[in-house]
């Protein structure tokens, strides 16, 4: 699993063609959920650095896709 470094903004792409957007929420090292997510530009600049996960379920599909993210100082 690659993971995705950031420093105060973590940007997520809109969903293209005609798939329904995924709901997205950040998550901590414990799985507990931080922030909602939305597509484009989301402000982490609060957040203690560290590792994250983005976890991306589809609103009809039971599979969920994860991603790591690690915010650092």
């Amino acid at each position: 699993m690659h993971a995705t470094a950031v420093r105060n903004v973590l940007f997520l792409p809109e969903a293209t063609g005609h798939k329904p957007q995924a709901a997205r929420s950040l998550l901590d090292i414990g799985g507990r959920k931080v922030i909602d997510l939305t597509p484009g530009a989301n402000n982490v600049r609060g957040l203690a650095p560290g590792v994250y996960f983005v976890r991306e379920a589809q609103a009809q599909a039971q599979a969920q896709a994860v991603r790591k993210v690690i915010k650092l100082k």
